[in-house]
């Protein structure tokens, strides 16, 4: 992380290098709430000690699934934000805010994939919940990922009704 382009040392998640054990020590508190290696561990002993529907082994494959997602790794990330999904649902009811963003998660992912469909119901999953609530961002983010998958498919007149929506 210090910019050597020569960095023989790398974190095993693979998404960072380092110059020297010591550059490696000095960003490692920060680089740790990223490392899905290190997450991947944690997420082991928690299921091990808290059991597979704590909401904390919940936050975790949210948290892992987004990683993933961020860095293209979509099978992985598909997996998180299942069984992040299943467990939000136990702990939070299928009606809260981290389902639908677990639900809005999963829809990028399948869009990704060009799994339409099923980017389009997780989609519409994420949107029913937004409106019942005060989530006037989400609902327009959630309307206009609609709008996009439509046009996907060249549905463009459901497209058009999507963007003014949102």
């Amino acid at each position: 992380t210090c910019g050597a382009r020569d960095a023989p040392l790398k974190c095993p998640c693979k998404a960072v290098f380092y110059c020297n054990a010591e550059c490696q020590g000095a960003s490692w508190r920060e680089h740790r709430k990223v490392c899905t290696f290190d997450l991947e561990r944690k997420l082991e002993k928690d299921r091990l000690r808290l059991g597979d529907d704590d909401p904390a082994v919940g936050k975790t494959c949210h948290t892992l699934g987004h990683l993933y997602k961020n860095q293209d790794r979509l099978a992985e990330a598909e997996e998180k934000y299942l069984e992040a999904l299943r467990i939000a649902g136990l702990v939070h009811g299928e009606g809260s805010a981290l389902v639908a963003d677990v639900s809005t998660g999963l829809g990028t992912i399948y869009n990704r994939q060009e799994r339409r469909d099923e980017s389009m119901r997780m989609q519409k999953r994420a949107l029913r919940v937004y409106r019942r609530g005060d989530h006037h961002r989400e609902v327009a983010r959630v309307l206009v990922k609609l709008g996009e998958l439509h046009f996907a498919k060249w549905e463009l007149d459901l497209a058009m009704a999507k963007f003014e929506e949102a």
